[in-house]
């Protein structure tokens, strides 16, 4: 996705997105911002490349109920994956055309924490020719 495409996104949904270029490279930015969605606050942090989303990540806190909603949806649209199970953290991962999503969840504090991950294997791949 392009960073503009992914602003405007941020913005719809009434969230904050800002990112600074690198001085030693300028294909390269790290972005942060928030979202919140029906109440729920929402991390953000990317790394473009040539002005593309390469990299992803997406935090909160979630219920039991919203979660499996993320993962059902996804489930849907690109396959059923089994949950790998460790302690108090399951993940998720979908991997197609070089494109991952990869949900992690966990309790912290008593309250269930989520991470998505979307990363752009093309994009990344563009960096060392292959």
């Amino acid at each position: 996705m392009s960073a503009a495409d992914l602003e405007a996104r941020v913005s719809a949904l009434g969230g904050k997105w800002s990112c600074n270029t690198s001085r030693v490279d300028k294909r390269f930015a790290e972005c942060r911002g928030h979202v919140t969605n029906a109440g729920a606050e929402y991390t953000l942090t990317g790394s473009l490349v040539a002005g593309t989303s390469a990299v992803l990540l997406i935090g909160g806190e979630v219920d039991d109920a919203e979660l499996g909603r993320w993962v059902e949806d996804l489930s849907t649209k690109y396959g059923r994956v089994t949950a790998r199970l460790a302690n108090t953290q399951a993940m998720w991962q979908w991997v197609r055309d070089r494109r991952m999503i990869r949900v992690t969840t966990r309790i912290e504090r008593g309250n269930r924490v989520v991470s998505v991950s979307l990363v752009d294997g093309i994009t990344l791949d563009s960096l060392g020719g292959g």
